[in-house]
């Protein structure tokens, strides 16, 4: 009995110290590791290097973007209390070029760094809402770029809103639209996303 009692513990010990693959990893996670791994490989694709290519690799990045980015959401909580005012073609508009636009910002943190390592950090699920905290980590500095998300009917988890280092995109253009339009028309705030995705 004493022999068996020893056997049991010699082999607890090696199971705690053997590493043993993750086999609960969280599906949030995931799935958003999926749509960064596909980002990263279009970036990294050296047959779509150079201007000539260049409208070639966005249109293969918006489509894989848009695939796990929810840009209506992410519109209707940037305008917030000024998205009921808008009509059906007004907030169809907006979408589109408010999309642009946090495409740009996202593709072009992400593209400043495709030869570094994207480590994933940590996640905290709390019902159907989720926030997935990256790091981009290169030779001299870390870049927290933290995604919060939500759970469809369907299981499959989209991004609402990204901070990155330490700057919610969504707070921060609702900040900004918020005083735009307390004082100038709804024109005047789309005629500035005009300029911004023009330059």
């Amino acid at each position: 009995m004493k022999r068996f009692r020893i056997i049991i513990l010699a082999l607890l010990v090696v199971w705690l110290f053997i590493p043993v693959k993750n086999t609960l990893a969280s599906p949030v996670q995931d799935q958003l590791k999926v749509t960064i791994d596909n980002v990263l490989e279009i970036l990294r694709n050296q047959s779509l290097k150079g201007d000539e290519k260049r409208q070639e690799k966005k249109e293969s990045l918006r489509k894989v973007i848009h695939e796990r980015f929810n840009f209506a959401k992410m519109s209707q909580l940037s305008l917030a209390r000024h998205w009921k005012k808008r009509s059906d073609e007004e907030k169809k508009v907006f979408i589109e070029m408010f999309g642009k636009l946090l495409e740009e910002i996202y593709i072009s943190k992400i593209d400043n760094y495709t030869d570094e390592e994207v480590f994933y950090v940590k996640d905290f699920v709390r019902g159907n809402k989720a926030q997935v905290y990256t790091k981009v980590i290169t030779d001299t500095v870390e870049i927290p770029i933290d995604y919060r998300m939500y759970k469809t009917k369907n299981g499959k988890w989209m991004v609402y809103d990204l901070v990155i280092e330490g700057v919610s995109l969504v707070g921060n253009y609702r900040s900004q639209f918020d005083q735009i339009l307390r004082k100038e028309p709804y024109e005047k705030l789309v005629e500035d996303l005009k300029k911004k995705l023009d330059n």
